[in-house]
């Protein structure tokens, strides 16, 4: 199956960055040729697989999930008692009494073992618990907001790569027209049909062609290293020579899209998530104003001699109540039910965000769709005025400036088409990305 591909703006952009890079680097002499190409070509599946191993972005959230399943474990440690086990020896120069041998001893001996367990505490324990449960939920929907977002930045790479291929392209068809050109103009020349300024000018448009394609060749050379890096690869990757901006039309329409983001979106699964957690830590706040109950028990060993033959046991009953603790209880009630009225928000702008970019993303991909079509024709018929007015030329009914303008037309037509296809699959990656799912298949 053909690799696809995408980015979140248009071509142009890209095209004048590139370009802006290359002239701060200095501009090369017409003729220069380019450093090979040598980077691993991967398809678009495979750089995916790679990413979601090696991507950083990724492994920080998955190691947040991890950081969130202690925190869980810890909360049921609370349900359980603690137990603890403390042992002594001491040997002294001078004698000491030993009141329970009624004689004098410079060894003794000790150990002891105690448990205790908080019998009430105002269920912060159960919810504390609930709001761990809720944070490794919270982090496993972030990790798959992550690694969604994730794959969209690869596709975007992935398909600004093998635009800037097809730009090459672009450029070595311009250049061979030019050198054709220039051979048809100097034939012209000699028949007496053309002028030595038309020779000049064809010249000019030959060596701007070179230019031109030395620039799309390093702007290649760029794509692949973001390309590396958006992966995490050690090694430089790039497109597959298959690899092509597929334009396959959506099998969904914008209401079926919405349906779909209401029910998987990780935006909206991980706003959720954040605002559950950020209510249950408001009713854990309040169990404050409740009394805690404990009990604990010992077991104890001592002597001066080993093992121990003195045996004691304890056992005790505690409980507690805050009266006033200048306003703590208050203030911690406060900002966890704060945070819960933010989270709440936050999950509501979610909503409105989540609709206006799929929206918008639905609209771009509809707008690239029927310019992909529009721009086909405008290939097709640039180049038939360029074979047209080369015909003209040729009868002399035409000037060199005539040429020139075909030539570029038919150059921009086939720009326009790429940067057409380029748009469509960045705007498939964003929804893609927004709805959690693939939109290949209905």
């Amino acid at each position: 199956m053909t690799s696809t591909c995408r980015h979140r703006s248009g071509w142009a952009p890209f095209a004048f960055a590139a370009l802006a890079m290359f002239a701060a680097a200095g501009a090369p002499v017409a003729g220069q040729v380019a450093p090979p190409q040598e980077f691993r070509p991967i398809s678009l599946a495979e750089a995916v697989e790679i990413a979601r191993r090696r991507n950083p972005g990724l492994q920080q959230a998955f190691t947040a999930i991890e950081q969130a399943e202690h925190t869980r474990l810890s909360a049921y440690g609370q349900l359980l008692p603690a137990v603890n086990m403390s042992f002594g020896y001491s040997n002294s120069s001078s004698a000491r009494l030993d009141a329970s041998n009624q004689g004098f001893s410079t060894t003794s001996y000790s150990t002891q073992l105690t448990a205790s367990y908080n019998l009430f505490d105002g269920w912060s324990r159960f919810s504390d618990l609930k709001g761990a449960r809720l944070g490794v939920l919270e982090q496993n929907e972030r990790y798959r907001e992550v690694q969604f977002l994730t794959v969209q930045q690869v596709k975007q790479a992935y398909s600004a790569a093998v635009a800037a291929r097809e730009l090459v392209g672009v450029e070595e068809r311009r250049l061979l027209r030019q050198e054709d050109q220039l051979d048809f103009v100097e034939q012209q020349l000699e028949l007496g049909r053309a002028t030595r300024s038309d020779l000049l000018r064809s010249q000019v448009d030959l060596n701007n062609a070179k230019l031109a394609l030395l620039n799309a060749q390093n702007s290649e050379r760029t794509t692949t290293f973001r390309l590396t890096e958006v992966v995490g690869s050690d090694e430089r990757v790039g497109p597959s020579p298959e690899a092509e901006l597929e334009a396959l039309p959506l099998a969904f329409t914008r209401d079926q899209l919405f349906e779909m983001a209401g029910a998987s979106a990780p935006s909206l699964q991980t706003a959720d998530a954040a605002t559950r957690a950020a209510e249950s830590a408001a009713s854990s706040a309040k169990s404050a104003y409740l009394p805690s109950v404990s009990v604990s028990g010992g077991y104890a060993w001592a002597n001066s001699d080993f093992p121990p033959a003195n045996r004691s046991w304890s056992l005790s009953l505690r409980g507690s109540y805050p009266l006033f603790n200048g306003f703590q209880r208050e203030t911690q009630i406060f900002q966890a039910q704060a945070r819960a009225n933010l989270a709440r928000e936050q999950e509501r702008a979610a909503q409105l965000n989540l609709s206006s970019e799929l929206d918008a993303a639905y609209s771009t991909s509809q707008s690239a769709q029927a310019g992909i079509d529009l721009a086909l024709q405008n290939v097709e018929l640039s180049n038939e005025s360029l074979r047209v007015v080369q015909e003209r030329y040729r009868l002399g009914l035409s000037t060199i400036l005539e040429l020139q303008d075909a030539q570029i037309t038919l150059t921009q037509a086939e720009v326009d088409l790429v940067s057409r296809r380029f748009d469509y699959q960045l705007a498939v990656a964003q929804i893609e990305a927004l709805l959690g799912r693939s939109v290949e298949q209905p």
